[in-house]
């Protein structure tokens, strides 16, 4: 399975590739929402997208909105993690977690494992 790791810190990205990778999953990665974006636009189908929330230019919110209205891709799961301590009372997508930073790495691996496609 691939998973897309999106966060414009690059050493999250490469904690988080180094975490999954050792898990035997391929790991797509984008440093920015827009990057992210094109890569889905362009047919990137990973079965789980792990997105950092607070970006510059297109946050992982918007990142979210376009992933399930835009691209109609309600299928793939969604870990959205922010330093933001209160999960969103708006998330009831059963296809969506929500991780606040600093993350432990038993609760990302916890949470691919809920979503990932079986």
């Amino acid at each position: 399975m691939v998973v897309l790791v999106v966060d414009d810190e690059d050493t999250i990205v490469q904690l988080l590739s180094d975490i999954l990778s050792d898990e035997g999953l391929e790991v797509e990665t984008a440093l920015d929402g827009r990057i992210a974006l094109k890569k889905l636009r362009g047919g990137l189908r990973p079965g789980l997208m792990i997105s950092d929330v607070m970006m510059p230019g297109l946050d992982g919110w918007g990142l979210y909105r376009a992933l399930r209205y835009e691209l109609e891709l309600g299928s793939i799961g969604v870990i959205l993690m922010s330093a933001g301590r209160n999960r969103p009372q708006h998330l009831d997508d059963p296809a969506t977690r929500f991780i606040t930073k600093p993350f432990d790495v038993a609760d990302v691996l916890e949470a691919v494992e809920e979503l990932r496609p079986h």
